[in-house]
């Protein structure tokens, strides 16, 4: 088996598994320690509205996106972001109102994007196919007995090759969802 065959099968493999890798530590700063979240809680401190027919409503920059598709252009992609979820998409507007939610768990999650476009390669010129890059980061499961159609926070890191792929801190995490809610732990 040929390295270049191996690099080709190691590489998804490993993001799968460290798609499926549940974790309880998160690190704190870029550079800083890891801190556990066993008893971290997510507060909302605003009520919010996720839209028709959609299961998350995006927050980035202490404000809601607007939109709601990945690279719709409702966030900027190249910085962290989260998400805050729900259970249904069957709903006019479904009200979130302001509250701490339990984190019952800590998930790692890498999520592949991949271009569909034509791509232009110097040597050979135009090739059909496309590239792929990834967001890494975290779901934060939640639970709360007043909202108790809230699911998750999911929180990436910026939109990535996968050699520059790096989930986000909790200090990036607070940053993205400031003014609306916070990571506390």
């Amino acid at each position: 088996m040929t390295n270049r065959y191996l690099l080709f099968w190691l590489l998804p493999l490993s993001l799968v598994l460290a798609g499926c890798q549940s974790s309880s530590t998160v690190r704190e700063s870029a550079g800083g320690p890891f801190v556990g979240l066993q008893n971290a809680t997510v507060v909302l401190k605003r009520d919010i509205v996720i839209p028709p027919r959609q299961s998350r409503v995006f927050l980035q920059d202490g404000g809601l996106a607007t939109g709601g598709a990945i690279l719709s252009g409702s966030f900027d992609s190249y910085r962290p972001h989260c998400a805050f979820e729900i259970k249904t998409v069957d709903h006019d507007g479904f009200p979130v109102n302001a509250t701490t939610f339990a984190v019952t768990r800590v998930q790692r999650t890498t999520t592949q994007i991949v271009s569909n476009s034509r791509m232009l390669v110097a040597a050979v010129g135009s090739i059909n196919g496309g590239s792929a890059s990834y967001y890494d980061g975290y779901h934060f499961w939640l639970a709360s007995d007043v909202e108790p159609e809230v699911r998750r926070m999911t929180c990436y890191g910026v939109f990535a090759q996968p050699f520059e792929l790096f989930p986000p801190t909790i200090e990036e995490i607070n940053a993205a969802i400031r003014g609306v809610a916070e990571l506390r732990y």
